[in-house]
């Protein structure tokens, strides 16, 4: 079986030298995804195997990536299995929002926040944007960790329940908070919100989605978020 320097040589059409500064930047980086995550300035490559790389990268994205949404999603399975090819392997967070007719058909989806490698500030403005644009029903809400644990933090709970207040009012409601990782996802559900005031870990209007907290586990074998009381259901 060819190693992953072996096929790194031939998909790049490395020289002997080339290859050197590859299998360097492999054991620096700690492997493959180490090597593709990494900023192409600090790979340490030569700059015509630099561009290389950036375009095997994006062809795999592109590849991995489904070409149109499914006509319709009714649950957040579908909703994990929709974005893991794009966001599973990111190294930052962001936000996005897929947006549906009353009958779950997919009418679009938008990536409304990109952050860093723990956090990402989100708008409620910029969450119902687009769905007020396409005159979304519904909408389901979706981001990333990149550190592979799709567990929910304290703020991506405080989160959901800002848009739930605010889907509430605008006559859009959201019908699920879907953590994706890779190793699994997580379902946050669109609880019943306390409270329309805007809470601690807001700035000015946004809130922030973080992994970097500490939130009790689901059941085992259970991908969904315990004590969670929806008030919006998959259509």
């Amino acid at each position: 079986m060819q190693t992953d320097l072996d096929l790194l040589r031939v998909a790049l059409a490395a020289t002997p030298s080339e290859a050197e500064a590859l299998a360097r930047a492999l054991d620096e980086g700690g492997g493959l995804l180490g090597l593709f995550r990494a900023p192409s300035e600090e790979r340490g490559l030569p700059r015509r195997t630099r561009a290389r790389l950036v375009a095997w990268a994006e062809l795999v994205a592109r590849l991995l990536e489904a070409p149109l949404p499914p006509d319709r999603i009714d649950g957040a399975e579908g909703v994990a299995a929709y974005f893991r090819p794009r966001l599973a392997l990111s190294a930052t967070e962001s936000f996005w929002v897929l947006m549906l007719d009353a009958r779950g058909r997919v009418l679009g989806r938008d990536c409304v926040a990109e952050g860093t490698l723990t956090a990402c500030l989100v708008h409620p403005r910029e969450v119902f944007a687009p769905a007020i644009r396409l005159r979304a029903a519904q909408i389901v809400v979706v981001h990333n960790h990149p550190s592979g644990d799709p567990t929910p933090s304290p703020e991506d709970l405080l989160l959901t329940e800002r848009l739930t207040v605010a889907g509430d009012l605008l006559g859009i409601p959201v019908v699920d908070h879907v953590v994706v990782a890779r190793r699994g996802h997580r379902s946050l559900g669109s609880p019943a919100p306390r409270s329309p005031r805007p809470r601690g870990g807001s700035h000015g209007g946004l809130s922030e989605v973080s992994e970097s907290a500490v939130y009790s586990p689901p059941c085992p074998g259970s991908d969904s978020a315990p004590e969670r009381s929806p008030r919006s259901s998959w259509p």
